[in-house]
């Protein structure tokens, strides 16, 4: 029994790895290969017949930013995609894992290969916060731009905390990848 539990395990943590796997390279091919420019982003969305979200869900996440998101289905997993217009002008895209996230080498692999190309990238402090029944850490780099603004790379997951949620099974974690433009003296 304990082997069939463990083989169970495995096979789970590898799915999920796959699809830490495939969720980064969407993130590299749109956020960084693809982004800044919303048109071809837009395009891309078209291409990969991504379904264009509605203002009203859009706001669920975005809530009084402006901006525009997708929904991609990914085999096992429903990611959604968003553009979130300026003053924080960022390409974003989230997709449910377990609660243990794995490895994310793929991701740093990509964001090193476009820090490294970009340059001046510095880490910034981590973030946590609570909000209502929700933990949301991130940790990312950041670089100033000639103008006063920022570009960012970020990597956000947020949790359940509420301990009836998670006894009912949410324990999953929510992760995100940005790449994000604050216009000077944006907060």
């Amino acid at each position: 029994m304990i082997s069939l539990l463990l083989m169970l395990a495995g096979a789970a943590q590898a799915n999920a790895d796959q699809r830490l796997s495939r969720m980064t390279a969407l993130y590299d091919q749109v956020c960084l290969q693809t982004f800044p420019d919303d048109q071809a982003v837009v395009a891309l969305m078209e291409a990969q017949d991504a379904t264009p979200l509605t203002s009203e869900q859009v706001k669920i996440t975005l809530r009084d930013d402006p901006g525009r998101g997708w929904m991609i289905e990914d085999g096992d997993v429903t990611a959604l995609l968003f553009i979130e217009d300026p003053p924080y002008h960022a390409c974003s895209l989230r997709w449910p894992m377990p609660a243990e996230i794995g490895d994310l080498k793929d991701y740093h692999d990509i964001a090193d290969r476009y820090e490294g190309k970009v340059g001046d990238f510095t880490a910034i402090e981590p973030y946590n916060d609570d909000r209502d029944d929700i933990h949301i850490h991130a940790v990312g780099e950041q670089r100033t731009l000639p103008d006063g603004s920022f570009e960012s790379l970020f990597v956000f997951d947020q949790h359940v905390t509420n301990p009836e949620r998670r006894a009912a099974g949410e324990t999953g974690t929510m992760l995100r990848f940005v790449h994000q433009y604050a216009a000077p003296g944006a907060r």
